[in-house]
């Protein structure tokens, strides 16, 4: 895939992202995507990605990134900051392969097996654009 088509895609995603759920009616429910965009001063981000791409990319990664730990702690067992794990552990290198296992388990979204299937048995032909937007990488 071309860097053009790579970018497109992730617009597209991020985007498409903040037209579900970033709203303003939600800046006073805890864990919505206004409430930390306001509580973690990213300003810079606002509902039309275009304007702003660069900011609305690393708020979508520090919001993913942010909930998946609190998911490892709630995993864990740890409540704060002096709390030990609920469990016991051979090794922290244990614990936290565990802990992984669970959040991808929990968060993988498996693709549309006939998607997979159409892209798998697609041969180049006169429809190679579908795949790369700028068509610099057809050919």
């Amino acid at each position: 895939m071309c860097a053009c088509s790579y970018y497109m895609l992730l617009y597209v995603a991020v985007q498409d992202t903040f037209d579900k759920l970033l709203t303003g009616k939600s800046i006073s429910q805890r864990g919505t995507l206004s409430q930390l965009k306001n509580d973690f001063s990213h300003r810079s981000v606002t509902s039309t990605v275009m304007n702003c791409f660069n900011h609305a990319e690393n708020f979508i990664r520090f919001v993913t990134e942010a909930h998946v730990v609190y998911r490892g702690l709630q995993l864990a067992g740890i409540d704060d900051v002096d709390s030990d794990p609920n469990q016991p552990l051979t090794s922290a290198e244990q614990l936290v392969t565990e802990i992984t296992e669970q959040i991808v388990q929990e968060c993988w979204l498996l693709p549309c097996i006939s998607d997979v299937k159409a892209v798998a048995e697609c041969q180049a032909d006169d429809n190679d654009e579908r795949w790369c937007l700028c068509e610099a990488g057809i050919g």
